[in-house]
């Protein structure tokens, strides 16, 4: 994913819910160094997949690995997944 600004479109896990979810870019699993955050309402598209739509300003990140979060709002349900930054 380039250093820049991203708009995403984010499938969810099988079973998730609609609702507001917060989007994460964190260089660690505890999401104690967040470096970019966004939040957007998922809705159930395409047969039952949900998926949240949302803008990620990437600019101060620097090359390398980081992690993912997508953050239920409801009850804090987070899920990670591996991203890298070019």
């Amino acid at each position: 994913m380039p250093a820049a600004i991203v708009h995403l479109s984010v499938v969810l896990p099988r079973f998730s819910e609609v609702g507001s979810y917060n989007v994460n870019v964190s260089q660690d699993k505890t999401g104690s160094q967040i470096i970019a955050t966004g939040a957007g309402n998922a809705v159930e598209r395409d047969g039952g997949k949900v998926s949240v739509n949302v803008t990620l300003d990437l600019r101060a990140a620097k090359p390398g690995a980081y992690f993912l979060a997508t953050v239920r709002g409801t009850d804090n349900g987070t899920y990670y997944y591996p991203l890298k930054i070019n």
